[in-house]
């Protein structure tokens, strides 16, 4: 009778994320992941066919943690309170973001299920409760595209003072412009 397995599914995942956070998604291997859970590489394949479907559970993962960082009280704007996460989770696992964000364009459908969430969270912010879903788009496209460069060059060291309060202020700055305008287009539009 064959050993049993020691490692559930979630344990080699977390352990895939620890190889691609310290060394990127192109340096994922199963041998790697074996080491970092002290094992052979058995665990690996017996939950994961390929190294294809080990990167995406890590992909998978990244987007759950970068959601989880979106979803954190920054400030009292839930908008804000997303963008400020996006670019502090780029500063605290540059690796992880990049391989998401940045080298991971097998995994473009995961990009836009993250920004679909966004969008449907951005119906919390009561500022936008008036907007229709095509406005709250088209704003969500916006903002993403600043913080996206933004939380970018955060995670390839062109941007180093990425603390809460310097990615708060840059977002601010830019969001009063951006927001302001779709705002006013709106109000503008509806007295048509």
């Amino acid at each position: 009778m064959p050993p049993k397995v020691k490692y559930t599914k979630d344990q080699v995942i977390k352990a895939a994320v620890r190889v691609v956070e310290e060394k990127g998604l192109n340096s994922l291997t199963a041998r790697r992941v074996a080491g970092r859970l002290g094992s052979s590489t058995a665990p690996v394949y017996h939950h994961f066919a390929t190294m294809d479907e080990l990167a995406l559970g890590v992909i998978r993962e990244t987007q759950r943690a970068l959601l989880e960082y979106t979803a954190r009280p920054y400030t009292d704007r839930v908008f804000l309170n997303m963008g400020t996460g996006v670019a502090m989770f780029a500063c605290e696992h540059s690796q992880l973001y990049r391989s998401l964000m940045l080298e991971g364009g097998n995994y473009s459908d995961v990009v836009h299920e993250f920004l679909g969430i966004l969008e449907s969270e951005m119906k919390k912010d009561t500022r936008f409760a008036s907007l229709s879903d095509s406005e709250r788009r088209g704003l969500l496209r916006k903002m993403w595209t600043f913080t996206h460069g933004l939380a970018s060059l955060i995670c390839v060291g062109l941007i180093k003072d990425c603390d809460q309060d310097y990615i708060t202020k840059t977002l601010v700055d830019v969001g009063t412009d951006v927001i302001g305008a779709t705002l006013a287009r709106h109000k503008n539009d509806a007295k048509r």
